[in-house]
């Protein structure tokens, strides 16, 4: 299936919907497309099982402790939400859904809490019959590489400080074939507060674009945090839906009951 990121990206105003909470409108393709592509590749750069269809979105099995695992959903259905919420008893496992906070809320049973708004975004990385994108250079002071350790397209990304050696900048991306032409999705970018505000975050995701588009990538999408929404609206990147993630949180002491 082709991947259509140019279609208009959905308005994000996010007006909640009337008291009575009816179904929603129907989904635009190109969101439901954007969020399969988005689970398939963040499950490979995290290393957890395989996304599983289930109502309407999809259900990821974490494997690790204290993070039972997530639901992702590409429009907000009250009748699911409700359903599987009530359904959950367990800490940490988190519910995300391509609507605004206001629209989630009401359905949501009580004690359950948010996380920060988030936002799904993408990007074309390059015409197919425009020029190659180029690696781009480190400014002085730091070195930049990207490693492809396994050969499976995905692609870790490191900054360094040359003086110090210091890991300044840091992301992932997977290449993932859920699309064709395939995409490439990006995963905890992050640099280290003393080296932040010189250009080290686009410099992440740039030099992990360049390695995903010489393995065939022709499309990016990720999930941003506020602070990293402003970062890739300056590189160029598309928003088409604010992202609300809600669980039930772990007990005050930190211990997970089971």
């Amino acid at each position: 299936m082709n991947l259509p990121i140019d279609n208009p990206p959905i308005d994000t105003t996010g007006s909640p919907l009337p008291s009575s909470l009816a179904s929603p409108a129907p989904l635009p393709p190109h969101l439901q497309d954007l969020v399969r592509i988005w689970v398939h590749g963040w499950t490979r750069c995290r290393g957890t099982a395989a996304p599983v269809a289930t109502r309407g979105g999809f259900h990821v099995e974490t494997g690790r402790p204290g993070q039972p695992g997530r639901y992702v959903f590409p429009a907000a259905d009250p009748d699911v939400l409700r359903s599987l919420t009530a359904s959950i008893t367990a800490p940490n496992l988190w519910v995300k859904v391509c609507a605004p906070r206001a629209v989630i809320a009401p359905v949501l049973p009580s004690g359950w809490e948010f996380d920060e708004p988030q936002f799904l975004m993408s990007v074309t990385l390059a015409a197919p019959d425009g020029p190659p994108v180029r690696r781009p250079h480190a400014p002085a002071g730091y070195a930049v590489e990207t490693v492809d350790k396994d050969g499976d397209g995905i692609i870790d990304c490191r900054v360094l400080h040359t003086a110090t050696g210091d890991l300044a900048a840091r992301g992932r991306a997977a290449v993932t074939d859920a699309c064709t032409p395939p995409a490439v999705i990006y995963d905890m970018i992050h640099t280290s507060a003393e080296h932040r505000r010189r250009g080290l975050g686009g410099l992440v995701m740039n030099a992990l674009s360049a390695h995903a588009a010489e393995l065939g990538a022709a499309h990016g999408v990720l999930v941003a945090s506020p602070q990293g929404r402003a970062l890739y609206r300056s590189l160029g990147w598309r928003l088409h839906a604010p992202v609300t993630a809600a669980r039930i949180p772990p007990p005050a002491d930190g211990t997970l009951r089971t």
